[in-house]
């Protein structure tokens, strides 16, 4: 079965849909409906593509690095059903999308009098490098519809029935005549120039297959839904730019902060530098505090996280810095350098230097720090000279002669060989009972589980459901036929209902799930055998869900 990737819906409307074999996929400039060769169709456009861009009414102009909300359509006219076998992407590699849902949402919308569904993706669209950018994008789709009814005409005055045709033969049509006496009499009548008559003559029934395509035929069409867009002038940010200027593009605020917490020489503490703004995160970098002879520092690492508005969020950068002396110490103020899109110029943010208070190592840490105490004294046979305490010479050792059966080494080998042949033996009963073969099925079942919570985890980051359900469905599968005693592939929806009762209903809508998605390719509330429960909106969920009922089947095993 062909591997759908996305999600798979059906748009069910009552409205009957007066279709056809051409592809009517866009619209001409016109506002007549075109197929793919330009051919105008008297058709409404079954399926559109649209891509809107949401400007700030105070922007002037479009650079490279700054992002911008966009809001992605795809409509199908009603009666269609709709198999969507991947996500939007742009035909522009100038241009990129970025943070775009995971699952569209769903609405009903009225277009020339005619009901769509529509289907919308949110997201951020990024300018990657300067020059003209075409905003042209893609979704491939596959389309189940039902085609116009069409009345077959009858042939007119003078046309000779063509051999094949429904109802005859695939030779001259003199066959029938020669067979029904009542055509070779109609021969002889004024009947016989007639188009009516004429197939009657020829042994041929005039009204067969004129019926044929009333209820009109099924189509299913994989098609390749595409809007043109429009041409976006990108521009680079101005020249000169300032040092430490990495491509952030937007409007940023700085912040730093310390751990409230005594800081002691030798030991690390965590400078956190926060920055939330409006825009694309992606090219926002700030540099380090370079190390000093009064503090230590340590790479920055950075984690982002998404806002309530479209480009809003923050980027948290953390810093390990250790001081290397006691005393005042001042942590010099970090910088950040972006460009503004609104007033058109470079901006640099500064954080407020931190004075801090330094308290000596604790004991034992003085050599870590690197300000060891100095030692005194004669070495060798020369004259008395210091001697850093990490460098003083250890005490003379002192041996003493030990029969060996009195040392702990010898009777530490002996309890070891007493230990194997005791574990030998263990082991030489065990494979006679059969224990050895139950934990190498155990073994197996395990390396079963953790290769599908791969899979599982590897489904949920692609958005791949028809993956995630069918990994999870085995990892059970694998779980309870070890506990049951039957073969894993056995095991189908009714049993774990039978077998597990009220506990086994979240296994059994996995099950459930699993067959729908690969079957019908929607994930689609399963027959429910209790009514009291909900289930995950959404793949993250489905995954968490497995994973507990996994882990709850090896506690109770």
């Amino acid at each position: 079965m062909k591997k759908l990737i996305g999600i798979s819906i059906c748009l069910a409307s009552t409205l009957v849909i007066a279709g056809g074999a051409r592809q009517a996929w866009g619209r001409s400039p016109q506002g007549r409906d075109t197929m793919d060769d330009g051919v105008p169709s008297r058709e409404p456009a079954r399926a559109l593509l649209k891509m809107d861009m949401k400007f700030e009414p105070s922007q002037r102009g479009f650079y490279a690095g700054q992002t911008v909300p966009v809001t992605i359509r795809a409509y199908f006219l009603g009666g269609t059903g709709v198999t969507v076998n991947g996500r939007p992407r742009l035909t522009s590699d100038a241009l990129l999308l970025s943070e775009l849902s995971a699952e569209p949402r769903q609405v009903s919308v009225q277009m020339h009098g005619l009901p769509y569904t529509a289907l919308l993706w949110e997201g951020k669209l990024t300018a990657v490098k300067a020059g003209p950018a075409k905003t042209g994008l893609e979704l491939p789709v596959a389309l189940t519809y039902r085609e116009a009814p069409r009345l077959r005409p009858l042939p007119s005055r003078g046309e000779p029935h063509r051999a094949g045709a429904p109802g005859g033969d695939e030779g001259d049509g003199q066959a029938g005549a020669d067979d029904d006496p009542f055509a070779s009499l109609l021969q002889h009548t004024p009947f016989a120039n007639d188009p009516f008559f004429a197939q009657m003559l020829h042994g041929h029934d005039p009204l067969g297959g004129m019926f044929d395509d009333l209820g009109g035929a099924v189509r299913q069409r994989e098609v390749t839904l595409r809007d043109a867009g429009v041409t976006l002038d990108v521009a680079e940010p101005p020249a000169p730019r300032p040092a430490g200027f990495t491509g952030a593009v937007s409007t940023f605020e700085l912040n730093a902060a310390l751990p409230d917490e005594t800081f002691r020489v030798g030991e690390p503490t965590h400078l956190q530098v926060t920055v939330r703004g409006q825009g694309s995160f992606a090219r926002l970098a700030v540099d380090g505090l370079p190390a000093t002879d009064q503090l230590n520092t340590y790479g920055v690492t950075s984690e982002f996280t998404s806002g309530p508005t479209a480009l809003g969020g923050e980027k948290i950068f953390t810093q390990t810095i250790m001081p290397r002396r006691a005393g005042e110490l001042t942590i010099p103020a970090l910088t950040l350098t972006y460009f503004d899109p609104r007033a058109r110029r470079y901006v640099t943010r500064r954080t407020t230097p931190f004075r801090i208070s330094v308290a000596p190592a604790g004991a034992g840490a003085e050599a870590t720090s690197g300000a060891a105490a100095p030692t005194t004294g004669p070495v060798g046979d020369g004259p008395a000279t210091t001697v850093p305490a990490e460098t003083a010479l250890p005490a003379a050792p002192r041996a003493t002669l030990t029969p060996l059966f009195e040392t702990a080494p010898f009777w530490a080998l002996v309890g070891a060989m007493a230990l194997a042949t005791l574990a030998l033996s263990l082991l030489g009963r065990a494979h006679q009972r059969g224990l050895l073969g139950r934990l190498r099925a155990e073994r197996r079942v395990r390396r079963e589980i953790v290769l599908q919570r791969r899979k599982i985890g590897a489904a949920v980051a692609r958005g791949d459901a028809i993956a995630l359900f069918g990994a999870g469905r085995k990892a059970l599968q694998a779980r309870l036929g070890a506990r049951w005693g039957v073969p894993a592939e056995a095991i189908a929806a009714a049993d774990v209902v039978s077998r597990l009762g009220p506990r086994g209903v979240r296994i059994h809508d996995v099950f459930e799930r699993a067959d729908r998605v690969a079957y019908a390719g929607t994930i689609g509330a399963p027959t429910e055998p209790s009514a009291d429960r909900s289930a995950p909106s959404d793949l993250n969920g489905w995954q968490s869900l497995i994973l507990d009922e996994l882990r709850t089947l090896e506690a109770r095993a």
